[in-house]
Order: C-alpha cells, then sequence, then structure tokens
C-alpha cells in the first residue's frame, strides 16, 4: 500500500491546471451517471401496482407475467367475456402442462368499469363521485392502504358492500371509521366496508385528477349503470417463455384498437428503449382508449425512468470515451516500447550466445 501511495502522490502533485480540470470533470460526471442509474431504480419501485406478478409468485421459482388489458370507448367487455375467457386460459395452460398448486391457483385476474354515481351518507351529505365497478381479486392488484374496515371481494355473496377513499368519507360522514354504516348510491342503499388512502407517490398524485371517489362491485355498478361495460381487465399468470403469456391474452382476448401491455417488463432496458424511440408520438392517443389513474401513473413513471436512462448513458459517455482514449493510448505507447526494445532484447541475446559459442570453443581447443 505505501508502494503504491508513493508512486501516486508524486503523480498527483505534479497534475497541472488542465489535469485537475479533467479529473474533476470526470468525476462529476460519473458521479451523475451513478446518480441517474439511483433515481432510475426509486422509479421502478414506485408504483406498488407494478408488483402483483412479484407477489403472487411468492418463494415460487415459476416465472409470472403481469398483463394490462385496456378497452376502447364502446368498445367495452361483460362479465361473460371474462368468464368465456378464463375458460379458455384454463385450458390453454393444461396444454402447456402448466399446473395449478392444490387449493390454489395458477393466475389472478382482475377486472374493473367506471361511472359517475350520486352518494350520500346516513347524515344527509350527498355528493357526485367517480365510481370503480370492480371484479376478481382487484384489490391484490391495487392494494391501497385501508384506514378501516376491508376490501370487497370478488367472490363475495353479496353486491351491496362499498369502500370509499378519504375524500368521499370525510365528504359524506366527516370521518374515516366507518364500517358497517349505511349510505345510499343512486337512491339504492349500500353498507360501507372500509375506507381507503389513495397512494401519495409523486406519479399518482399528478395522474388521479379526482376529488373523491368509491369502489363497489361491477355487478352493482352494471345494475346502477347499465350501459357500464368493463375497460380494464388484469391478468397475472405464468410466463415460462418471455412473451408467452402476453401472447397468450393477444390471441385469446381480442380488444380492438385497445392496448396490452404487459407491466412485468415494463422497465427493462428494450422497453424503455421502445419508449425513447417513440418519444413525442408516444403522447397522442387515437385509439379510443381512457386510460384509469393508475395506468396513466405507470406511463409517467416510464417516462422519467427513460429520461433518467438516457441521462445516464450520457453522463457516462465521456468518461467512456476518455477511458477509451487512454488505453489505447497506453496500448499504442506499449506497442511502440515493445517494438522498440524486443529488437535490442533480441540482438543482445544473440550476442550473448555468440559469445558462449565462441567461449566454448576457445575452451575445447584449449583442452
Amino acid at each position: 500500500m505505501r508502494r503504491i501511495l508513493s508512486r501516486i502522490v508524486p503523480a498527483v502533485k505534479g497534475f497541472g491546471f488542465k489535469q485537475w480540470l479533467m479529473t474533476v470533470l470526470i468525476a462529476v460526471l460519473l458521479l451523475s451517471s451513478a446518480a441517474s442509474l439511483a433515481g432510475l431504480r426509486i422509479v421502478r419501485h414506485t408504483l406498488v401496482s407494478m408488483t402483483a406478478a412479484d407477489r403472487f409468485r411468492g418463494g415460487t421459482e415459476t416465472r409470472f407475467a403481469q398483463i394490462g388489458c385496456f378497452l376502447p370507448v364502446g368498445q367495452g367487455k361483460s362479465e361473460e367475456d371474462i368468464f368465456k375467457f378464463r375458460q379458455t386460459l384454463d385450458s390453454k395452460l393444461v396444454e402447456q402442462s402448466l399446473e395449478a398448486p392444490e387449493n390454489g391457483s395458477l393466475y389472478l385476474d382482475a377486472y374493473c368499469g367506471m361511472a359517475a354515481v350520486t352518494a350520500a351518507g346516513n347524515t344527509g351529505a350527498s355528493a357526485s363521485v367517480g365510481a370503480v365497478g370492480v371484479g376478481g381479486d382487484f384489490f391484490h392488484f391495487h392494494p391501497l392502504a385501508l384506514r378501516s374496515g376491508s376490501y370487497i371481494q370478488g367472490g363475495d355473496l353479496m353486491d351491496d358492500l362499498v369502500v370509499l377513499d378519504e375524500e368521499t368519507a370525510w365528504k359524506l360522514f366527516g370521518g374515516t371509521d366507518l364500517t358497517g354504516m349505511t349510505m345510499t348510491i343512486n337512491g339504492e342503499p349500500f353498507v360501507v366496508s372500509g375506507v381507503i388512502a389513495r397512494e401519495e407517490d409523486f406519479a399518482t398524485r399528478k395522474a388521479y385528477s379526482g376529488d373523491s371517489g368509491i369502489f363497489l362491485s361491477y355487478s352493482a355498478l352494471s345494475r346502477l349503470q347499465e350501459d357500464t361495460a368493463i375497460s380494464c381487465y388484469e391478468l397475472v399468470m405464468p410466463d415460462p417463455i418471455s412473451g408467452f403469456a402476453k401472447n397468450l391474452v393477444k390471441e385469446n382476448f381480442p380488444v380492438g384498437t385497445g392496448d396490452i401491455v404487459e407491466n412485468s417488463s415494463r422497465y427493462t432496458l428494450g422497453h424503455l428503449w421502445e419508449v425513447i424511440r417513440d418519444f413525442g408520438s408516444r403522447s397522442m392517443r387515437t385509439n379510443g382508449v381512457m386510460y384509469p389513474y393508475w395506468e396513466n401513473a405507470a406511463r409517467l413513471t416510464e417516462d422519467y425512468a427513460a429520461l433518467l436512462l438516457v441521462l445516464a448513458g450520457l453522463f457516462a459517455f465521456y468518461p467512456a470515451c476518455f477511458a477509451l482514449v487512454q488505453f489505447i493510448r497506453l496500448v499504442i505507447r506499449t506497442y511502440r516500447l515493445a517494438k522498440a526494445r524486443i529488437p535490442e532484447k533480441v540482438e543482445a541475446a544473440v550476442e550473448k550466445r555468440r559469445e558462449e559459442r565462441l567461449e566454448n570453443a576457445f575452451k575445447d581447443k584449449g583442452d
């Protein structure tokens, strides 16, 4: 260590202004690149709604993919379409020799439709709110923090339960501990199952423009608003080969001009490159899809992740070029040095060998 320091210290002391400037510049650029990569890592883990596959997989070694389907306005699905697709999915998984664990399932899905309704509490207060009619395991995909009570489940026998967000709870009841209280939605009676808090991450705060909202079963919402269709379908399923899950959904769950996205690969280098490549045109929506707020939040994080990836590459470009130039110089210097010294050493070795032969010959004559 002392030897290394003894060589480094004189070299550092011999630095001129140019060398110091280059050293500081490279250090700053490398630190900026590292900071961009750290920011990219943070953005990748911002949305809990993008982690449904990891949470469903648990400790198993099976690879799973999370797929999101978003349908255009006027081209939504019905619950019957969902049930038919589930039957198709079961048969396709059997064809691939994928078997569900005992008392378990190979996949998990959720669906929802949206509408505006009028909600009223038992205190007489009322408000126009955005309602999300949910089915399947919606709150596995969107584990919103509970302030009180519990979620509603796709398997609930009754569909008269409702989950309020905090804003709605305060508007209608003046509090959040409301489990078991009654209210009406479009004049029909419902029972409060729980109160949730919206996500607090930067992307959701930008994407969620509503002041208040409620969650009830899709069957109840479609009864209140007959024209409500399923506009979002989400699925976690095995993905033994990359792209298997997404292709299976594309082939068997047509979305027309809608979108099918794979959330599991959303922040991979390949996908982020697609985001960078489609910069500008990506913002133009012509297929009639109105994304729910969680998808808008995901697209926002994609944009930030792509930007941070570009910045990390740009910041690292100059130090990489500098290192390459120095390496090339070192190779050239080594080559020139070798070219100059190797002949000298060869000539010296030949001369030494010749002298040895002469000495040996002289000794032989003397003998």
